[in-house]
C-alpha cells in the first residue's frame, strides 16, 4: 500500500515507518526538517517537507495517491495551550481535511489514553466519557473530536488511544527514569505499589500495521497498552537490575502525604501514585496479539539504554 506517515521523526512515527518500510509498503513521509529524516531516506521513504500546521497543507500533496495516512505527528508536552492546541488540535483537523480532499482509504489517528484519563475508575475502558486531567490531554481530547467529526462526514478512520509508551531509544519518560535510577535519585513513593499499563514500542507498531489491513479497527477507539499489567516497584526491579544499579529507595509514608501536596513535588509524587490500568478488549476483540512481553520488552530496553550508554 502507499501510506503517508506524519511526525516520522518522533518516537512512535519512525517505528511505525520502518516497520511499514520492512512489510514492503510505499511509505513517504510528512517532516518539516529533511535534514532530521535523511535516515528514513535511506530506508526507502519519500520525504515531504511540510508543516502539518500550514493552512495550506494540501500544496504539492494534493496530486499524490495514498491509500492510507497514519498520522503521528503531535506536540507531547504539558506545555503553553496555544501551542498544544495549534499542533494537536489544528494540525490534526489540517490532516483530517487532507485525508477527506485525497480520497484515502483510511486514516489512522494517534490518540491517546490521556483523552479520558481523568476519569476515576480502576480501570479505564474506551466507553467512558472524555476527562482529561493536564493541558496535553485537554489538546488531545479536543482533537479526537474533531476526528470523530470527520468519520461522521464520511472518512473512515481508526482511531488508536496509546498508553505510556517505552522502548529502545524513547526520549521522554523512559530516558528520564532510567537516568535517574542510574544514580538513585528516584524515590519510590507509596512502595511501588501504585500499577501502570504500559506500551513497548514494537507491540504498539504491531497494532498501526494490523490497522492498515484490517477495517475491524474503523468502529470506536481502541486503548492500547502491552497484556501485562506490573507495579511501579516491579518496574522499577526490572530496570534496576538490568543496568547495574540499585533498587530505588521507598519514601517513608508520612514524607509521601507531606510531599504531594507541596507544589512542585506534588505533581511528581501523584504521577507515580496512580494506577493506570486500560481494556484492551477491543483491540484483543480485532485480532490483534501483542508479540511481546512487557517483562522481556523492559529488560530489553534498559539494555539497550546502559549499552548504549556504554558507547
Amino acid at each position: 500500500m502507499k501510506i503517508l506517515i506524519t511526525g516520522a521523526t518522533g518516537f512512535i512515527g519512525r517505528n511505525a515507518a520502518l516497520r511499514l518500510l520492512r512489510e514492503g509498503h510505499i511509505i513517504s513521509v510528512l517532516v518539516r526538517n529533511a535534514s532530521k529524516a535523511s535516515f528514513l531516506k535511506s530506508a526507502g521513504a519519500q520525504l515531504i517537507c511540510k508543516d502539518i500546521t500550514d493552512k495550506n497543507l494540501s500544496d504539492n500533496i494534493g496530486m499524490r495517491d495514498f491509500d492510507v495516512i497514519i498520522h503521528c505527528a503531535g506536540l507531547v508536552q504539558n506545555c503553553n495551550y496555544n501551542k498544544l492546541y495549534s499542533v494537536n488540535v489544528k494540525g490534526s483537523e489540517n490532516i483530517c481535511r487532507l485525508a477527506l480532499e485525497l480520497g484515502v482509504k483510511k486514516l489512522i489517528y494517534t490518540s491517546s489514553v490521556s483523552v479520558i484519563s481523568g476519569n476515576d475508575k480502576p480501570s479505564l475502558t474506551d466507553d467512558l466519557p472524555y476527562k482529561a486531567s493536564n493541558l496535553y490531554g485537554k489538546s488531545k481530547m479536543e482533537a479526537e473530536k474533531i476526528v470523530v467529526g470527520y468519520r461522521q462526514k464520511g472518512l473512515r478512520i481508526a482511531i488508536l488511544r496509546p498508553s505510556m509508551v517505552y522502548g529502545e531509544n524513547e526520549p521522554h519518560l523512559t530516558n528520564l527514569l532510567l537516568t535517574l535510577m542510574k544514580y538513585r535519585l528516584m524515590p519510590m513513593p507509596g512502595n511501588g505499589a501504585a500499577k501502570w499499563h504500559l506500551v513497548y514500542i514494537k507491540n504498539l507498531v504491531e497494532v498501526y500495521s494490523a490497522a492498515v489491513k484490517n477495517d475491524a479497527y474503523l468502529d470506536g477507539t481502541f486503548l492500547v497498552a502491552d497484556e501485562e499489567v506490573l507495579t511501579v516497584k516491579e518496574i522499577f526491579k526490572i530496570f534496576s537490575e538490568n543496568i547495574g544499579g540499585k533498587m530505588p529507595y521507598s519514601l517513608p509514608d508520612p514524607i509521601t502525604g507531606f510531599l504531594r501536596y507541596v507544589p512542585y513535588f506534588g505533581d511528581k509524587i501523584r504521577f507515580f501514585l496512580k494506577d493506570r490500568v486500560y481494556d484492551t478488549s477491543r483491540l484483543r476483540a480485532a485480532g490483534c496479539k501483542m508479540p511481546h512481553k512487557a517483562q522481556d520488552a523492559l529488560k530489553l530496553t534498559a539494555k539497550h539504554w546502559i549499552k548504549k550508554r556504554r558507547n
